[in-house]
């Protein structure tokens, strides 16, 4: 959430690029006007954000709450397979 003092450039919605011959919208600028960024910040940012997207990520939870296997459960594994079975 935004603080109260944030300079007004860094709230909002953000610029978005749209390839290198954009001529849609502007660069985000500070008070004075100066951009932040360059263009290869831009392109660089853009690549980043194409070869990182976002995935679903499934995992198991164990009945006590922690991920599954909890540490109680890797020790009950861990004493199973290493009990000797007597042979009679």
């Amino acid at each position: 959430m935004d603080k109260p003092d944030d300079p007004p450039a860094v709230r909002g919605t953000p610029w978005v690029s749209h390839g290198p011959g954009d001529t849609h919208g502007v660069p985000p600028t500070d008070q004075t006007g100066r951009t932040f960024v360059s263009r290869q910040d831009l392109d660089d940012a853009d690549d980043i954000l194409f070869a990182h997207p976002p995935r679903k990520v499934t995992r198991w939870l164990c009945g006590c709450g922690e991920d599954w296997p909890c540490p109680d459960v890797r020790f009950a594994q861990l004493v199973r397979h290493a009990s000797v079975r007597a042979v009679p």
